[in-house]
This record gives C-alpha cells, structure tokens and sequence, in this order.
C-alpha cells in the first residue's frame, strides 16, 4: 500500500493537469471505488470544471476544483495515478478517467481498495482541516508524539506506528524502517520505553519520513541502499548494520521485519 512519499509522487503525476478545464469524464461507476458516491452525479460536477490544486496528508489526496468541489482519493493497497495520452486507449482498471486538453488523468485500481470521494466547500473541507498532524509536519514535534503514542501504550510498537490517526502516512515499510532505525524490537510497547528509547523513536520517525519524502516523492527512486528497506521483502535478508539473518513474522496481522542483532 503506497505511504507517505509514494502518496505525494503519485499525487504529483496528475500536477501537469493543473489549471486544465475537464473536457469529458470516464468512469466505472458501479465498482467498489466508488462506494457511498453517486457516480453519475460525481461525472456531471467534474465535467466542464477545472482543476486548482493538489493536496496530500499521509496516504490520502485532496484536488481542489474551481466550482467549490474537491475529489478525494485514497490509493488503497493497488491505486495509482497516471496520465495517458489523449489518443490512448483507456484500460481496464481506470475506473476514473479526466480528459483534460494535455492528457486523459487517470485512476487506476486493479483490486478496488482505494476509494473515491467529493465534498463541496469554499475552503478546505472541515473533515481535511482537522486531520492530525504529519511526522514531517512541525506540529508533530516531541510533545505532540509523547502525548499520542501514549493512548495506545500497551499496543505493540509496530501495530500503533500503524494507526492513522497518531502516524498518518506511516504504513508497513516505514514501520519496520523506523524501528529498524531506533533499534527497538516491533513486539515492544511505548509503555516499556524509556526516556531516551522514546526520543531515539521519535527521532527515528522524524527523520525516515523526511528522507522518504526527499528520495521517493519527486521521483519514485529508492530510499538509501544502507536502510532495511531493500532487505526486508523476502525471507533470508540480512541486517544492513550486522549482517545476521533478519526475523520475520506477523504482529497485528501485518508482516513484520526486524533484526535481533540490532534492534533492543
């Protein structure tokens, strides 16, 4: 499931359709994308409108239009945004398409977890205006995340890192990645932290989200070749900083990847 910095590059994909008037609107109305919309009502508000800006916040996008709309989209574990050329045939699993003068901008979703949306509002939508704050965001700073991680104190530490709203945008490979990072084992709690283990995390998640939003969102490229990241996908890695054999399991249903030999 695309994160943080995934989020913000594939948000960007659809910037060279920015000040662009939609000229016509495909969708495929009746797939589980467009749950709790009325399709054809979305497809009439977007034709002849204009698209304004662009807006991420941890793993969702917000696109503001000019007639007092915005679409909402959520990625889930396959979306993806694209552009097709104008001439190109659209494919099976675009199941939102904007013709705009440059290009078709397209949402595509082979298994339909990601979920479209749209709000009407002069300002940013009350809901957007009230997410918590962002790891890279200033308002997430050490007072910010003692007071938040604490309500799930006993949780272990990979499943809270999980929860969307203390670590927006942080997903399954951040997680390890940050954990990695502090060198604290993900089945531990907040709660059997000490002092400097919490600021040894804290700092952890501030700088894996900076650098992933540095390396990953203009481009997509890979985070540095020094981190878990590029071990973690497969039985048999080994530890970036030790060499020993990298532990795998499952912690709050999610594949978890970790280092004995590293992490406390």
């Amino acid at each position: 499931m695309p994160e943080l910095a995934e989020v913000a590059y594939y948000c960007s994909r659809w910037n060279p359709g920015l000040g662009e008037r939609i000229l016509r609107v495909h969708m495929n109305g009746q797939k589980r994308c467009f749950r709790g919309v009325d399709a054809s009502q979305l497809a009439g508000a977007l034709s002849g409108n204009r698209l304004v800006s662009s807006h991420t916040h941890g793993k969702r996008m917000l696109f503001k239009l000019d007639q007092g709309l915005w679409l909402g989209i959520h990625l889930g574990m396959t979306g993806s945004l694209l552009m097709r050329r104008k001439e190109a045939e659209l494919e099976k699993h675009d199941h939102l398409a904007l013709e705009t003068r440059v290009a078709w901008l397209v949402f595509n979703d082979p298994r339909q977890f990601g979920r479209i949306e749209h709000h009407e509002s002069k300002g940013l939508p009350e809901f957007w205006r009230n997410l918590p704050p962002e790891t890279i965001s200033e308002r997430f700073d050490f007072q910010h995340f003692r007071r938040f991680a604490e309500k799930g104190a006993k949780q272990p530490l990979k499943s809270a890192l999980l929860d969307q709203s203390r670590f927006p945008g942080v997903g399954n490979w951040m997680a390890d990645e940050i954990l990695w990072h502090s060198r604290i084992r993900p089945q531990r709690s907040i709660a059997t932290l000490n002092e400097h283990e919490l600021k040894d995390l804290f700092r952890a998640i501030k700088r894996v989200s900076r650098i992933a939003m540095k390396r990953i969102a203009p481009d997509f490229s890979d985070p540095p070749k020094s981190w878990l990241f590029h071990r973690r996908w497969k039985a048999g890695g080994l530890c970036p900083k030790t060499g020993a054999h990298l532990n795998r399991d499952s912690i709050g249903g999610r594949t978890t990847c970790w280092s004995n030999a590293w992490q406390r």
